[in-house]
């Protein structure tokens, strides 16, 4: 059976419920494993994000069959990264209720503020990823929205990083930090002018 359509979405939010769920059955729920799994849903959103975000160029500088399916299906992927992005945020503020200290004092208003407005983008760009949306929004609005919406995440998840890097441990995440710079260039890559073939070669 080919994956594909809401069927990723389904899969993606039912794996990572199911994770959860293992992982509260058998080490309960503490701090702990809250942490846990804030850490671990944040770093599935990044690896979906990724996915959806540099689709597109992924898919110009490598044609192959998995490039193909990822940009046919980067909507869904998208929608799968709203999915588990909510969860972590559930996750949050389930830290926040019920386990608010030292937890809330290690965040700044910053952070809920810049995070806030992500999320803020991470709903409108999911409620309107459907061609229903483009065609109200016209293609031009819905295109800024995405664009703008896409960046700023992007943002967030950088100085996520760059926080979680000064706070340690290094091996950890340093190449996550490597490798949400990296996405940068790769995603500007598909503004470049395509290589001409060779039997247009001069």
């Amino acid at each position: 059976m080919k994956l594909e359509g809401w069927a990723i979405t389904a899969w993606i939010a039912g794996l990572i419920l199911l994770a959860l769920l293992i992982l509260f059955c058998l080490s309960g729920w503490s701090p702990t494993t809250i942490t846990s799994g804030i850490d671990a849903t944040g770093r599935c959103s990044l690896l979906l994000f990724s996915v959806a975000f540099t689709a597109s160029s992924l898919h110009r500088l490598w044609g192959v069959p998995l490039t193909t399916w990822t940009l046919l299906n980067r909507r869904w992927i998208g929608l799968g990264f709203a999915s588990s992005h909510f969860i972590h945020l559930a996750l949050i503020l389930s830290m926040s209720l019920a386990f608010p200290e030292p937890f809330l004092s290690r965040q700044s208003m910053g952070q809920w503020i810049f995070g806030g407005i992500g999320y803020g983008f991470v709903f409108l760009m999911a409620v309107t990823s459907s061609d229903r949306a483009q065609h109200w929004m016209g293609m031009k609005s819905w295109k800024r929205l995405h664009l703008t919406g896409s960046y700023w995440l992007w943002t967030v998840f950088l100085f996520t990083y760059i926080k979680h890097v000064k706070q340690g441990p290094d091996w950890l995440y340093l190449p996550l930090l490597v490798f949400t710079i990296a996405l940068l260039p790769i995603r500007l890559a598909k503004q470049l002018p395509p290589r001409p073939s060779l039997g247009t070669a001069a």
